[in-house]
This record gives C-alpha cells, sequence and structure tokens, in this order.
C-alpha cells in the first residue's frame, strides 16, 4: 500500500492521527439546543395568577355586553333597534379579533407591560366616558369602539405570555387564563344588573371602573415574559404563511369561528376550558381539540336538530358548551405548538386570531338570516353549525394529520 493510499485511510478513521502530520479529524458540531421552559415555579404560576385575573377584568367584560344591551333598549338608546345596539357589542368583540395581526407582533417587538399598561389605563378612561354617554355615537366612541381596543391590547399579552414558561402544561395553563373570562361571565351580569336598579347607570359604570382599575392594577406586575422582546423582527412574520401546519389552523379558526360561537356565548363552562386541558397536555393537544370539534358538529346535528323540550335543549347545551369551551383553551396552546421560536408566539397567536375575525364579527347576522328564512325553526340553523364546525375539524384537520404528517395520532411533542 503507498503513502499516498495510507494517508487517504488515516483522514478518514475517526479520531485518528496520521504520524502526527495529520490534524485530528474533528466532529461535527452539536446542533444548537432549543429554548427550555421551567413549566413550574412561583414566577411562572405568578404570571398566570397574573393573566387569570387579566382575563376575568378584560376580556370577561365581552360576556357580560347582553345586560348592557337590555338596559340601553329601554334607556339611552330605546330608539334606537336591537341591530344598532348590537352593533356595538360586535364591533368591541371584532377589534379585539382584528387587530391581533398587529398587537401580536407588537408583543413580541415590545413586550407584556407596555400593552398592559395602554390597555390598563384606555380601558378605565372609555368606562368613565361611558358613564357620562347619552346618545348613540357616544356610546359606540366609549363601549364599542375604546373598550374593544382596550381590551384587545390586553388580550394578546395574556394569552402570550404563558407560553414563554409552560411547555408541557401549556393547554390546562391557558385553561385557566381564559377560564377567567367565563367566571366574570357570571359575575358581572348579576353585579351589573342589581347596581343598575339600586345607583342608576352613571354610578354603575364608575363603579365598575374602579373595580376593573384596582384588579388590573394589581395583576399586572404579576405578569412577565421569559423571552426578552426581539426589535430585530419583522413587522410581519411572512415565514408563517409558508408553514402549511400554521396556515391550516388558521384555516380551521377562520371555519369554525363561523359555527362555533353562533349557538350560545354563554354556555362555554369554565370546566370544559380548565378540564381538558389536563387530558390535551397528556395525549396530544391536537388530538383532543380535534375531538371537541367532532363531539360539537355532532351535538349540533344530532341533539340540537331534535331538541324540543327545555331538558333536550338544556342536555345539548351542556355537550356543547363543554366541547366549545375547551376549543377555546387549547387552540392557542396548539398555535404555540406550531411556533418553533417562542419569541414569535405573539405575532402567531394573534395570526390565528385575526383569521376568526370574519366569523366572529359575521356570526350572528347569518345566524338571523337563516331563522328568518326557516320561520324561526331552529334546525337549519343546528345544520349550519354543524357543518362549518366539522368542515373545520373533519377536512382541515384530517388533511393535515393524515397528509401532512402521515400520522393519525399526533402526538403532544411537536413532529414538524
Amino acid at each position: 500500500m503507498s503513502l499516498q493510499e495510507e494517508k487517504k485511510i488515516g483522514a478518514l478513521a475517526p479520531d485518528s492521527v496520521n504520524d502526527g502530520s495529520q490534524e485530528e479529524v474533528q466532529s461535527p458540531p452539536k446542533p444548537t439546543p432549543g429554548p427550555t421552559f421551567p413549566d413550574g415555579g412561583t414566577r411562572a404560576w405568578m404570571t398566570v395568577a397574573g393573566c387569570f385575573l387579566l382575563s376575568f377584568t378584560s376580556y370577561g367584560q365581552l360576556n357580560a355586553f347582553g345586560v348592557f344591551q337590555a338596559y340601553y333598549a329601554q334607556n339611552q338608546l330605546k330608539d334606537h333597534s336591537a341591530s344598532a345596539i348590537s352593533w356595538i357589542g360586535s364591533i368591541q368583540l371584532g377589534l379585539t379579533y382584528i387587530f391581533g395581526l398587529f398587537l401580536g407582533r407588537a408583543f413580541d417587538l415590545y413586550g407584556s407591560r407596555k400593552l398592559l399598561i395602554l390597555g390598563w389605563l384606555l380601558s378605565t378612561f372609555c368606562l368613565m366616558m361611558l358613564s357620562l354617554s347619552k346618545t348613540y355615537y357616544q356610546i359606540f366612541l366609549s363601549h364599542g369602539l375604546g373598550l374593544g381596543i382596550g381590551i384587545a391590547l390586553q388580550f394578546y399579552p395574556l394569552l402570550a405570555v404563558p407560553n414563554h414558561w409552560f411547555m408541557k402544561r401549556r393547554a390546562y395553563v391557558l385553561g385557566i387564563v381564559v377560564a377567567g373570562s367565563s367566571l366574570s361571565g357570571v359575575i358581572f351580569p348579576i353585579m351589573l344588573s342589581r347596581l343598575f336598579e339600586e345607583i342608576g347607570f352613571p354610578w354603575t359604570i364608575r363603579t365598575f371602573a374602579f373595580v376593573i382599575f384596582a384588579l388590573q392594577g394589581i395583576s399586572i406586575p404579576f405578569v412577565k415574559e421569559r423571552f426578552p422582546p426581539r426589535k430585530d423582527l419583522p413587522k410581519f412574520d411572512s415565514a408563517a404563511l409558508k408553514e402549511t401546519p400554521f396556515v391550516m389552523h388558521i384555516l380551521s379558526g377562520m371555519f369554525i369561528s363561523f359555527g362555533l360561537y353562533t349557538p350560545f356565548w354563554y354556555i362555554e363552562f369554565l370546566f370544559g376550558r380548565v378540564g381538558l386541558g389536563l387530558f390535551a397536555d397528556k395525549f396530544g393537544r391536537f388530538n383532543v381539540m380535534v375531538i371537541t370539534i367532532f363531539i360539537c358538529s355532532a351535538s349540533s346535528f344530532a341533539l340540537w336538530t331534535t331538541s324540543h323540550t327545555t331538558v333536550e335543549l338544556i342536555f345539548f347545551a351542556i355537550i356543547f358548551g363543554f366541547t366549545s369551551g375547551a376549543y377555546n383553551s387549547i387552540a392557542p396552546s396548539c398555535t404555540a405548538q406550531l411556533t418553533k421560536d417562542p419569541t414569535r408566539i405573539g405575532a402567531r397567536v394573534g395570526m390565528f386570531m385575526t383569521g376568526m375575525a370574519p366569523g366572529i364579527i359575521t356570526g350572528p347576522s347569518i345566524a338571523g338570516a337563516i331563522l328568518s328564512d326557516s320561520n324561526g325553526s331552529y334546525v337549519g340553523l343546528a345544520c349550519f353549525v354543524g357543518a362549518v364546525v366539522a368542515f373545520s375539524g373533519i377536512i382541515i384537520y384530517t388533511f393535515m394529520l393524515l397528509i401532512y404528517t402521515h400520522k393519525i395520532w399526533y402526538p403532544s411533542v411537536p413532529l414538524i
């Protein structure tokens, strides 16, 4: 064997030195480890507590609009149609979702503290202005437009920050956070309706503003993200639109928003939001979410269309409310699961929520049109809800699971 051949063999041998004249062959560089998550600890649970309280006082206000609408119809806005009054609530809710495209990225760029404080001050100011409002445009500006923006400023940090602290328990933790809005949906309507009768509208709203101001002032210092803001990120995360699973996730949310929230906003049970989060973390978030979507669709077709008594409607409300409530907590954790870079979670959550805006805003109007054409029968509306929910779950997620991942059971640890 020639000396040249020996040198070639020596160069190919691992961890070998060729007569001292050849440099030691270096092993390939180790891959950079990904970000770690504590999944617990005092600081993490303090953040969850702060986000829960913010959810209770910010997004939870949306669940109390029915009380406001009834009061407006009998007092300040009694000369306006029910449709005109409902637009105040629709704008308030719609802005919360539409601004996700901008506020989610703003969270990644500037952190949570600035957005939370701005939303805190704006919400308090708008409530104080609402206490002085007497005409439609005044109520529209303060209650619909201003308060809607204030709630949106706080909504995206409280959904994004827990994902900085938790990986294995994401669905459970986000279930706790969004359960705050369900709890306030029970407490606020009772509190407001009583106060309207006892102290009148102006002082009821001022008292409500004082409560919101105090509780949010306590909760904001508890909320802190782990990953520092990144000023180098682009204003729009165009790379997200090149990731097939994430795009399918957005499309699914867009279609399901036309039907999931139509039947009963008020029956999204608190336990469904928290309880199924535990199962989602254990058995896979996408797996559990697909199952809940299947149940929502099936209950619309099988239970709602055949319900003729109060007991039957209550049974449907329990099933649909439990599973639809679970979707609201699991979907944001699925969004975070599809986000490889945790410093981009805010933008991705915002994009997903903005995708739901068309259905959130137009869903009630579509439902009303279907009811009008059906002479008051709910069968057509039930079929519409079941169909759009089924399209979201069966078609879109089945495509993503079977075609893209080639697996029926999508694990809790992301493969993509």
